[in-house]
């Protein structure tokens, strides 16, 4: 069992302990019984405290870090240590860490912290600034006089403000050099967001696909106000066909909901045909669906990946998205050209995803619209460009069949494998 720290002879252990107890005590009390002024105060008060217990607690982990407390019990580091200890996720843990010693470094920031003037957002912010200030400045009082000027601006705005005038502290502290150097690391930083933009997209299995992204300030503001303007109560009013849903939409501010909303719709509206290419044809979604579907109130079709939609959705948006309706039993388009055309035409591309939907070589799911149309019969010896010849293969594939290394072996069901040649 671990010693009581109120009897440690060491005064933080017991003050420590001793805030606790009071703290538990408190927030036992019935507080219906504080006037207005008692509650407001109070709240005000437990803020700065609650800034004062985080300094102690950087400090201590500070502390743990420099004397490995964690190598007793065969951790990784103290990160981990505490992190497994406090049941904290250990990225989470490892950042309180490196502000624990950033803090160490800037003394002014931390004794704001500990007096509860500022927070722990604000001095990761101050912090994170002055780190990052080049190490040829001419003058070198002018990460002292930065911190200074931060310190003061945290005291009136909050950490999110705070960040964008970090980004201009040169120009305000150094303005001989700050003007040039803000606007070089500016520059530095756009390029670094745009470098290292991504976005993930998972099927859910419920009908949803979850994802997430990271761009640059200038892409996600302006994302942010093609949203608003589909999310506008005056778009919604409009835009509703029924009263209920104009209701709806008296809440000027939009909602996640409304919001992701406004990004189906914003999708749906995009024009296709001013999209890139993507495998010869417009990005646009091919929709499978059967004629006695298309004509049924009950039902479905199927996106060429394979996810099944409605029937009535499918109708829906084919008259408004970049959707290709693909109604089977019905020809509407020419998808042989024979002889008349050595690549394979948008229509016909279109024809091979219908019906192969992945790379055609055994065991490979490349996706239809990323494969490359392949002809079985060289269209340099004779063979045509019509569906009965056309292949869809993967470039890796799309390579390999064209390898004279390799032995290529086509299967009943349309598939093929290669061999290497002895």
């Amino acid at each position: 069992m671990a010693k009581d720290s109120r009897h440690s002879a060491h005064p933080v252990c017991r003050a420590v302990a001793k805030s606790r107890k009071k703290t538990r005590s408190a927030c036992g009390s019935q507080l219906w019984q504080m006037s207005d002024t008692e509650v407001s105060t109070a709240l005000l008060e437990a803020t700065r405290l609650r800034a004062q217990v985080e300094a102690l607690e950087l400090r201590l982990a500070a502390e743990a870090d420099r004397r490995a407390v964690g190598d007793k019990v065969g951790a990784t580091d103290t990160a981990s240590w505490w992190g497994h200890e406090t049941h904290q996720d250990r990225p989470a843990a490892k950042r309180r860490i490196r502000l624990a010693e950033s803090l160490d470094r800037h003394a002014p920031t931390s004794a704001a912290l500990m007096e509860g003037a500022i927070s722990v957002d604000h001095a990761r912010v101050i912090t994170d600034c002055i780190d990052r200030l080049p190490d040829d400045l001419p003058d070198l009082t002018i990460p002292e006089r930065a911190e200074k000027h931060l310190l003061n601006e945290a005291l009136d705005v909050t950490p999110k403000t705070l960040a964008i005038l970090a980004k201009h502290v040169l120009t305000v502290v150094a303005p001989e050099i700050g003007e040039e150097r803000d606007a070089r690391a500016l520059e530095r930083e756009e390029r670094e967001a745009r470098a290292n933009a991504w976005l993930t997209m998972c099927p859910d299995g419920k009908g949803s696909v979850r994802g997430k992204f990271s761009v640059p300030t200038l892409h996600g503001e302006m994302l942010k106000k093609m949203l608003l303007a589909f999310a506008a109560p005056k778009h919604q009013a409009a835009t509703k066909r029924d009263d209920q849903d104009r209701s709806a939409v008296v809440e000027r501010r939009p909602s996640p909901e409304r919001m992701g909303d406004a990004f189906c719709e914003l999708l749906e509206r995009l024009p296709a045909d001013h999209l890139p290419k993507l495998g010869g044809l417009n990005a646009s979604v091919v929709v499978l669906i059967d004629y006695t579907d298309l004509q049924s109130d009950t039902g479905r079709a199927t996106l060429e990946s394979g996810e099944p939609i409605s029937a009535s959705l499918a109708r829906r948006m084919a008259c408004e998205a970049g959707l290709l309706p693909a109604v089977l039993g019905r020809t509407s388009e020419l998808l042989d050209l024979g002889r008349t055309a050595r690549l394979f035409s948008g229509a016909q591309r279109r024809g091979l995803a219908i019906t192969q939907k992945t790379c055609t070589a055994v065991g490979c799911d490349w996706p239809a619209h990323l494969c490359h149309a392949h002809h079985d019969d060289s269209w340099l010896r004779g063979g045509s460009t019509d569906l009965a010849n056309g292949r869809l293969l993967c470039p890796r594939h799309h390579a390999r069949i064209h390898d004279s290394r390799f032995e290529t072996t086509h299967h009943p069901g349309g598939g093929v494998t290669f061999h290497m040649r002895t």
